[in-house]
């Protein structure tokens, strides 16, 4: 191999290694990254909500697990 193939798969052995090392750091955090998740759906369903309500020619009726 080259001395450019060498360095290349150096590099791309330590991204690799990079990656891992990132994905079991997220791994241990899943549970808070998807509370942040469902708080941001929630909020913008929230607001959602609210620009329709501001409409004065808008009704809305919410049952069920909406409501």
């Amino acid at each position: 191999m080259s001395i450019e193939s060498n360095a290349e798969l150096e590099n791309v052995k330590a991204k690799y290694v990079t990656l891992q090392a990132e994905c079991s750091a997220e791994s241990e955090n899943l549970g808070a990254i998807d509370a942040q998740r469902q708080h941001e759906y929630e909020m913008r369903k929230a607001e959602s909500y609210k620009q329709l309500a501001s409409n004065s020619n808008t009704q809305i009726v919410m049952s069920g697990s909406s409501g």
